[in-house]
């Protein structure tokens, strides 16, 4: 592998624009590029990418996503960054175990490696749910590729709930509103509710986002015309979940103060819909995996690795529920440029990346 050439990838990468639900010509230039770097590649149904290389054991999963947010992104190289939409987030990442996992088996490294490219991360993690209605084999490592900084790595991620509410009553003429029930009100009210209920989260915790649920209305629709009182109201919430309480505690929780809050509202009729939950993941600090990438840092940059714990949710958290598998997320670039217009990586990082992800690999198959 040329010197130059993960960073003609990634450039070529950031030139294809894919957000989610429409990753065909990334799909397609990865499968290209796997195939000539040695991987057995295949393409399934959904527009996933596999590349498989080596044998035996262990059986190492690196999995990246192909899609980005929407918004375009002139790619260009300005000093030592270079721009485009997923420079960060995530397809610098995804290059990164690529080329890693490739130099890993052409060097004569030990395993199988497999490069998951998986399509609509960002929306609702369709590829990966595809891959693992179907996956049949098991591994003993996954280094997830996501932005930590080429000098830390991610060992946990909160998990997530996202629920919908929907308030609804007798809608009316707007003129004699004192007459009719507003589902906007009573709406209003339930987030007061549920925004009380965050506070109480929050005054229980020790500042650590990470050890805390957090609560956010994210979506608020009602109403139908503009001289009527709303006759409903749908919010969407959505929850982060710490590893110390878990998803079903918290779904205890949230009903039960909707079921109060219905009672103490009798001339309405409101339902709670759950349409969406991650466990929360966190590897233990003192893995094979993580010592890897602790000492690999410490090897090629002389710097200590940080351990990173985000309140993010990514494809980590439901893969760990499903393979128990030891797993880190690990990749070049800042991750406060996700989704910015912004969005850019250092050339150097990335490449530095790339060497630290090789050592990793040496040391979890030796």
């Amino acid at each position: 592998m040329e010197h130059s050439y993960p960073e003609d990838l990634l450039r070529r990468m950031l030139e294809v624009y894919s957000p989610s639900g429409h990753e065909e010509g990334i799909s397609k230039l990865l499968a290209a590029e796997m195939a000539q770097l040695g991987y057995e590649v295949s393409v399934d149904e959904v527009g996933n990418v596999e590349g498989r290389a080596g044998s035996g054991s262990p059986k190492i999963l690196l999995c990246g996503h192909m899609d980005t947010v929407e918004g375009f992104i002139d790619v260009k190289k300005k000093g030592k960054v270079i721009f485009g939409r997923g420079a960060v987030d995530a397809k610098s990442p995804l290059a990164a175990l690529i080329c890693a996992g490739a130099r890993h088996i052409q060097d004569g490294g030990k395993g199988a490696v497999l490069v998951l490219g998986v399509v609509d991360e960002e929306g609702k993690s369709n590829g990966m749910k595809h891959y693992m209605s179907r996956a049949k084999e098991d591994f003993d490592f996954a280094i997830f590729g996501e932005p930590s900084s080429a000098y830390a790595v991610t060992i946990g991620y909160k998990g997530r709930i996202v629920f919908t509410v929907v308030c609804k009553t007798s809608p009316g003429h707007a003129s004699a509103p004192q007459l009719f029930e507003n589902a906007a009100y009573v709406a209003i009210r339930l987030i007061e509710r549920l925004r009380a209920l965050d506070a109480d989260w929050k005054g229980k915790g020790n500042g650590d986002l990470f050890e805390i649920p957090t609560l956010c209305v994210t979506l608020i629709k009602g109403g139908t015309q503009d001289n009527t009182v709303p006759g409903n109201c749908e919010l969407t919430v959505d929850v982060r979940v710490p590893l110390s309480i878990g998803v079903q505690a918290l779904k205890t929780q949230i009903t039960r103060i909707i079921d109060e809050f219905k009672a103490s509202e009798p001339r309405s009729e409101i339902a709670v819909t759950f349409i969406d939950e991650n466990e929360p993941f966190q590897e233990e600090s003192g893995s094979k995996l993580v010592r890897a990438f602790i000492e690999s840092v410490e090897e090629e940059k002389g710097k200590d690795c940080r351990l990173l714990r985000k309140t993010g949710t990514s494809d980590v958290n439901d893969f760990v529920r499903r393979f128990k598998t030891s797993a880190v997320v690990y990749g070049p670039g800042n991750s406060k440029l996700d989704h910015t217009p912004l969005e850019n990586v250092s050339i150097e990082e990335f490449y530095d990346s790339i060497e630290i992800l090789t050592r990793v690999l040496k040391k979890i198959s030796g």
